[in-house]
């Protein structure tokens, strides 16, 4: 399949970061997927697939798209990291060629709030926000 478009998809481990790689994929677009393995503690309020899903890479996606015969390549990288954006790029355009699509799909949520609650409404942990989660 030859190449158009390159596109970067961060958070393309699970869910909406993996169906997009997918879709970009199918459409002729080599794709650079980007993930963090994130063990979450457990939480009552977040399932135990979305946490395994989170401390996995991007294998299945890479594999899943080279079998329906796209161009996929992974780097693990720290989004709070200056440098990663950098890595991301030069590691697309030597991999893949000119980067003309970016798909900023990763969180860095911190489950922190204002309000003075232990929990949100589907009952995960929260914390009190702090100089350095309001920093990051």
């Amino acid at each position: 399949m030859t190449t158009e478009h390159t596109a970067i998809v961060t958070g393309a481990n699970h869910g909406i970061g993996a169906a997009t790689a997918k879709a970009l994929a199918r459409r002729g677009c080599a794709v650079l997927c980007t993930f963090l393995r994130v063990n979450d503690p457990a939480d009552p309020g977040t399932p135990q697939a979305y946490r395994d899903h989170r401390a996995r890479d991007s294998a299945a996606v890479i594999t899943r798209i080279r079998e329906d015969g796209g161009t996929a390549v992974a780097v693990e990288a720290d989004l709070s990291d200056p440098a990663a954006p950098a890595l991301l790029f030069d590691t697309a355009e030597e991999q893949l060629g000119p980067v003309d699509i970016l798909v900023n799909n990763a969180t860095g949520w911190l489950a922190d709030t204002f309000v003075a609650a232990r929990a949100d409404r589907l009952g995960r942990s929260l914390q009190p926000v702090t100089a350095e989660t309001w920093t990051r």
